[in-house]
């Protein structure tokens, strides 16, 4: 309120009486205020006026500016994920591949592929998402942009919760009222000079056709061609999964696991290298776990977590385990690998960071050699005695081996055997729950030092002098 008297008079007592007469002047002041009052709803007309007009030019420019430097609008990328979305919850293949350019060739004939695999998939919690854009590039008299698009999903009985797998689109928009069209469709580039997991492509991807096959803990998804190795192989995946979810639970840790997991078979090690990430060199291993990260991964701060679930995928054409193998050896690929599914999702950021924690190598593959060996003790390995050769010709031991050499050309056997009979020992000295519950700690970033002390009540240091005691006496 302005300062200075009020309008009106503050009520009291009764008004005094007028003072006499002198002339009235009412009519002048009247026609005084009237002339005032007059200019000033001129005035205020004027301004009202010029404000709006200024408004208008704001608007104006602001428009012609989002014009210049937001000419794909975000919410029309947005609608159109919604709507791609829907086609696939609605099973609409013709809305599904409508945003695709057939002018790209094999564009319409690939989104056809997925819309079609995805629709044979046990999924849940579907859905096309905006993630991030890149610059506006003019193309003709419109633009486009690369779109990076989250599917993310969640595979009904088998993950705990939704993941997400990356997809790199180009969007063309040929001027501002037309239609949206994509004209590229793939992954999210990756590292041309190292390894790079991508998660794409995935098996609905990667292939034309797939097949599924389901078991109460396994999903099988693979290449139509592979339809009978699944069909072989699936039981022994089953077998494998029972007894791994079975020794998590008798090991006592207090986190829930998957309930299931997803496994692809593969023909060689071209594809082995090719699915879900992309490598430099031809991988040399038999199969391989890869984890995929959980819905808004990206938004997420450094106590979010940063596996959503893990992927399976098994060479079966690989000899040693399936063209000359055994059903044991089979068998103890699939325990090996699902060993990591089982855990994967406890991987945690290091402390105050985004960025992953490192992970002792010798206790990631000691435990899954643990239950790929089915828990039995750690001589009855098959990689017992090209070791015990290794220990003649070298000698033994002095440490654990590390990260930094681990992959060492010819011994990396012989390290996968050092650490499956490092988790021997744990089980040995301290019992099945305590290596249990110290591999979970380890995977939920904790520094190795601090989990030996608190699970174990001893430095690292004497856990490993205890070990190297204990392989001596074990091997002589």
């Amino acid at each position: 309120m302005p300062y200075g008297p009020p309008p009106y008079p503050p009520p009291g007592a009764y008004a005094p009486p007028p003072a006499p007469g002198r002339r009235s002047r009412r009519g002048l002041w009247i026609g005084l205020g009237a002339a005032v009052l007059a200019l000033f709803l001129c005035a205020a007309v004027s301004l009202v006026g010029l404000k709006s007009y200024l408004d208008e030019r704001n608007d104006a420019s602001a428009a012609a500016l989002d014009d210049r430097y937001n000419p794909i609008r975000q919410e029309k990328i947005e609608a159109l994920l919604a709507a791609h979305t829907k086609a696939l919850a609605e099973r609409n293949e013709k809305t599904f591949v409508a945003p695709f350019d057939p002018t790209t060739k094999g564009l319409v004939a690939e989104q056809t592929s997925l819309y079609r695999n995805l629709s044979v998939l046990p999924l849940a919690d579907v859905r096309f998402e905006y993630l991030t854009k890149g610059d506006f590039r003019p193309v003709g008299g419109g633009h486009e942009v690369d779109v990076t698009v989250a599917f993310v999903h969640r595979f009904d009985g088998f993950d705990l919760g939704p993941v997400e797998e990356w997809y790199r689109w180009t969007i063309v928009q040929t001027d501002k009222d037309a239609p949206l069209k994509v004209t590229h469709a793939g992954g999210v580039p990756a590292e041309r000079k190292r390894d790079a997991i991508t998660h794409y492509p995935a098996p609905w991807d990667k292939w034309r056709s797939i097949h599924v096959e389901r078991t109460p803990h396994t999903l099988l998804i693979v290449d139509s061609s592979l339809r009978a190795e699944a069909q072989r192989y699936a039981p022994i995946a089953e077998q494998a999964a029972v007894a791994d979810l079975a020794a998590w639970q008798a090991g006592g840790v207090g986190a829930p696991a998957p309930s299931g997991f997803v496994i692809s078979l593969v023909k060689g090690r071209a594809e082995l290298g090719s699915l879900y990430r992309t490598t430099k060199e031809t991988p040399t291993e038999s199969g391989v776990a890869i984890p995929v990260p959980p819905e808004g991964v990206l938004n997420s701060d450094e106590k979010g977590p940063v596996v959503g679930a893990t992927r399976v995928v098994v060479d079966v054409r690989d000899a040693y385990h399936f063209t000359r193998g055994t059903r044991e050896r089979q068998l103890n690929l699939f325990r090996h690998e699902i060993g990591h599914a089982l855990v994967g999702n406890l991987t945690a950021r290091a402390p105050g960071s985004h960025l992953l924690a490192e992970r002792e190598t010798w206790l990631v593959e000691g435990f899954a050699e643990y239950l790929g060996n089915g828990r039995k003790p750690w001589l009855t390995s098959e990689r017992t005695a090209d070791s015990r050769a290794v220990i003649r010709e070298i000698g033994l031991p002095y440490s654990l081996p590390g990260r930094l050499t681990w992959d060492q050309e010819g011994r990396v056997g012989y390290h996968y055997w050092l650490g499956h009979s490092a988790i021997g020992y744990l089980v040995e000295r301290y019992g099945e729950q305590k290596m249990f519950q110290l591999v979970a700690e380890h995977y939920r970033s904790r520094k190795i030092g601090e989990v030996t002390r608190d699970v174990l009540g001893v430095s690292y240091e004497e856990f490993e002098k205890g070990w190297l005691a204990y392989l001596k006496a074990k091997v002589r």
